[in-house]
């Protein structure tokens, strides 16, 4: 990335931009970067909150004395998907229901990486279809679609693809042999969270706390912090942990010993705010490349001919595709490429006749849907730091983030539900536009 810094740096003095000029358009986004940054540190700080508090581990034991290994997959899809329905936030997801799902994944015996494409595809198919996500309102925004449309509209694409991906997972998990530990070893975990922590009803209040005020529509921020430091107050009250290493979990991670039980070490002793340095790190170089290459004007300039020669509703899906994921690749910052794959194609859908929602759909197709597709962006890096596992790990089980555009591409090309617009609505709309404004 810094490398990047280095290139762009030279190309736009070439072109007559001054290091400060450039300067300013890569602060530009990443100041558009920080709120993601803030819920890294958060996120850090509540993993390892929670886990001292007692939370992740009660998660962990409900799960493996209660979910089979042959409906785990779809169990872990299922439940993040209506956890981010219910609070329209992936990130809290991820990084609350997510954790403990990992552990109850390694205890069943699933690697790492299937059991984080699950979450990582529940969570952003929740994301996208909850009216409380503000990429979901985003895209709606700017496209000028009404929300529930928008929202009615995506269920086209995204049920097919999804009821695919949960019987690809339903099978997997039928057929899971690989590494499923036996009874034995198992009870062994079980006996190892029960005589480390105190399981009982006060492990369980953070959970509600941070629940109740996602639904609330609390910034996530908030109610992950008041999730953090519930699980402080909870650690010291109910599992006797002193007040200063209850805090420094926050910061740190936890640290338990776990010398008899090699795999609660390594499930238990991770989170806080130091865990999360790197991703941050990358997170600001990448947007801030982005930034540089956006205030030079090279990703208008590069996306413009696409523009151009989409004449046909297939052409059309397939530019917005394109489009979204090279926004992502080149500033790695969803809500920019939203915005800019809204702003560019939202017309030209117009002028061909069709729908916003047509347009608004796609876009959440790429954007939002593909940010775990593109290594190097927040949708990538944030799982993957939460949930401790690489790229390369998961990328090959995420069928729904890949599916659904494929059906995007499909109804496009036999015209299905490729939504014509009709003079009367849109003169009634436009009607009602003028009234609210």
């Amino acid at each position: 990335m810094l490398t990047g810094w280095v290139i762009c740096a030279l190309i736009g003095m070439r072109l007559g931009y001054t290091f400060t000029d450039l300067e300013k358009g890569a602060y530009e986004l990443i100041q558009k970067a920080m709120g993601a940054c803030l819920i890294l540190i958060c996120v850090g700080a509540l993993i390892g909150a929670w886990i001292s508090s007692g939370t992740v581990p009660i998660m962990i034991y409900a799960g493996l004395k209660i979910i089979s290994p042959g409906i785990f997959l779809v169990t872990s899809l299922i439940v993040c998907s209506l956890t981010s329905i219910f609070t329209g936030t992936s990130w809290g997801t991820i990084g609350t229901v997510g954790v403990a799902l990992m552990g109850i994944g390694a205890g069943l015996g699933f690697e790492p990486g299937l059991t984080a494409a699950t979450i990582i595809c529940g969570a952003f198919f929740g994301d996208k279809m909850s009216p409380l996500s503000d990429t979901t309102n985003m895209a709606a925004a700017v496209c000028g679609t009404p929300l529930f449309r928008h929202i009615r509209h995506m269920w086209f694409t995204i049920t097919p693809a999804y009821i695919i991906t949960l019987i690809i997972y339903f099978v997997m998990g039928f057929y899971h042999e690989g590494n499923e530990m036996s009874p034995e070893q198992i009870n062994v975990i079980l006996n190892g969270l029960s005589s480390n922590f105190n399981l009982g009803f006060g492990a369980i209040l953070p959970i509600l706390l941070v629940l109740i005020m996602l639904l609330k529509r609390c910034t996530p921020i908030i109610s992950i912090t008041s999730g953090a430091l519930c699980g402080v107050v909870v650690a010291v009250l109910f599992n006797n942990m002193d007040l200063t290493p209850a805090f420094n979990s926050m910061w740190v991670g936890f640290k338990g010993d776990f010398s008899d039980t090699p795999i609660l070490a390594k499930l238990l002793n991770r989170g806080g705010v130091t865990s999360m340095l790197n991703i941050m790190c990358l997170v600001v170089l990448a947007c801030g490349l982005g930034g540089m290459l956006r205030h030079m004007g090279i990703i208008e300039v590069a996306l413009e001919p696409l523009a151009r020669w989409a004449n046909s509703g297939f052409k059309l899906v397939v530019s917005t595709l394109i489009v979204g994921y090279g926004t992502l690749m080149l500033t790695a910052a969803i809500y920019f490429s939203i915005v800019m794959t809204g702003t560019l194609m939202a017309p030209v859908f117009r002028c061909h006749g069709l729908k916003p929602e047509n347009c608004s759909r796609v876009v959440e197709d790429a954007s939002t849907l593909g940010g775990p597709l593109v290594p190097w962006a927040n949708n990538a890096l944030f799982p993957m730091a939460t949930l401790g596992v690489a790229y390369l790990e998961y990328i090959p089980y995420v069928y729904l983030l890949v599916l659904t555009p494929c059906f995007s591409i499909l109804y496009a090309l036999f015209n299905i539900t490729m939504t014509k617009i009709d003079p009367n609505e849109e003169a009634e709309q436009e009607a009602q536009n003028v009234q609210n404004a």
